[in-house]
């Protein structure tokens, strides 16, 4: 075994481990404590926002792409960087999809959001687990995808951009900050999609090469 998969299998093994303990132990206590303390969600709110920009970003960037490759246009290192890190966040966003189907999980409070009115949840209906292939999006909590469209683009940078770790981080915490904060997300959504995230980034940089290095 390389030393690669051993990591990765490592790694693996570690989120697995921090996602049973904090479904366990820690996602229940702190989304009662998010829906009695936290009075104005706005700001969480805007900070869970960031993560709505990758995606449609990076169809875009993608079909400039696609456009510029038939026009005759050679990608240099950066046009590669932009191809690898929309890959990623399309991919990990495609397979968070599935993922939310498989698991069907509740979502930790009810909101008026389109598709999801009224639906059961832990802090409204004291419904708290899993169902399974149930379907719809009132069973779609786990994992977090705007923790996963968020991660993904961030990590594929993080490896390839290492001078600005702190701003590729940073953007991540923000947006599982305000997750929680809203009480959007379990605490173990957010590892989940972080992990998938990650682990989608890792496997478009093995598949693709390197596209850049600063």
């Amino acid at each position: 075994m390389n030393e690669k998969l051993r990591r990765a299998l490592a790694g693996a093994v570690v989120a697995a481990g921090l996602i049973m303990v904090s479904i366990s132990y820690i996602d229940r206590p702190v989304a009662l404590f998010m829906a009695s303390h936290v009075h104005d969600r706005l700001p969480f709110m805007a900070m869970a926002g960031i993560a709505n920009i990758p995606p449609p970003l990076a169809s875009s960037c993608l079909i400039a792409i696609v456009l510029a490759r038939w026009a005759g246009v050679t990608l240099g290192s950066t046009g590669r960087l932009v191809l690898t890190v929309a890959v990623a966040t399309l991919i990990a966003i495609m397979i968070k999809n599935q993922l939310k189907f498989d698991f069907g999980r509740v979502w930790p409070e009810s909101y008026p959001f389109p598709g999801i009115h009224n639906h059961p949840s832990f802090i409204n209906d004291h419904v708290f687990g899993f169902f399974p292939f149930h379907g719809g999006s009132s069973y779609a909590s786990f994992p977090s995808g705007h923790t996963t469209a968020i991660s993904a683009p961030m990590a594929v940078l993080w490896m390839l951009v290492p001078r600005y770790r702190v701003l590729w981080g940073a953007l991540i915490v923000i947006v599982v900050i305000g997750l929680i904060g809203a009480d959007f997300h379990f605490v173990s959504d957010t590892i989940a999609g972080f992990s998938l995230g990650v682990t989608v980034a890792a496997g478009t940089l093995t598949l693709m090469g390197p596209s850049s290095r600063s």
